[in-house]
């Protein structure tokens, strides 16, 4: 990498930042010193991820997408840390982090199950439903 390169790198990370990298010589260098600061599997990182995802709480001016996006990368940040969150425990948590107002859409996707095992994805869109039918009756 030459130095072009290098100091592209550093024009794309916010100032805090620079004070890590700056003695870095290759691109390599850089981003095992950045991987090491920001995905390490520390107990600190697993306890932040835990309190993140289990304060969650979609606010009602939210829409389902970004709250969505939110919790999938959350989601993904475990993995990452080697920690994988069971089909069932995703959808619990989404669940649990939407707003009040989506209590009866609760009540009657949990009613009406033959299993005791809903897909997140299958909850996803059953949620994107309802948001589209609100903003088709406010209108």
């Amino acid at each position: 990498m030459n130095g072009n390169d290098i100091a592209n790198i550093h024009l794309a990370l916010a100032d805090e930042l620079l004070s890590s990298v700056a003695d870095k010589k290759t691109d390599k260098e850089i981003w095992d010193t950045l991987t090491k600061l920001y995905e390490s599997k520390s107990l600190h990182n697993k306890i932040f991820l835990n309190r993140r995802l289990y304060t969650l709480q979609m606010a009602e001016t939210t829409s389902v997408i970004d709250h969505i996006n939110t919790i999938r990368t959350i989601f993904s940040q475990f993995t990452t840390l080697g920690k994988q969150i069971e089909e069932n425990e995703r959808v619990e948590h989404l669940l649990q982090s939407i707003p009040d107002s989506y209590d009866q859409l609760i009540i009657n996707l949990t009613n009406n199950i033959l299993l005791d095992y809903l897909a997140f994805d299958d909850v996803v869109a059953v949620i994107l439903e309802e948001e589209n039918r609100r903003k088709k009756r406010q209108k």
